[in-house]
């Protein structure tokens, strides 16, 4: 009895940890997708921002695109895949953020 209630103790523990790191790797990996979509959909809407109230709606899609996958990173099984799974999908969405800006529309 005394065992298991020590390994119930570590196993609690380990995915209280796990979710703290999943926390902050939701909310700064996040932020970081939520900004390279907001400026994918002000690359490839009509007109850029110099359409009428498009740079309010480009403002105001990165919140809930930010608590989304925020949100969203609790579903990985452990922080390493979700810090590997937004790495790269950051590096992705920047690089294509990048690559926009250098090919002429």
């Amino acid at each position: 009895m005394i065992r298991a209630a020590s390994g119930s103790r570590r196993a609690a523990g380990s995915i209280e940890r796990a979710l703290l790191a999943k926390f902050i790797i939701g909310v700064v990996g996040g932020l970081g997708l939520a900004l390279a979509a907001s400026a994918l959909f002000a690359r490839f809407t009509p007109g850029g921002l110099d359409v009428s109230s498009k740079f309010h709606v480009t403002m105001w899609l990165v919140p809930p695109l930010w608590i989304a996958i925020a949100a969203a990173s609790f579903m990985f099984r452990g922080a390493a895949r979700a810090f590997g799974w937004l790495a790269a999908s950051n590096v992705a969405a920047f690089a294509l953020v990048l690559l926009c800006q250098r090919v002429p529309f």
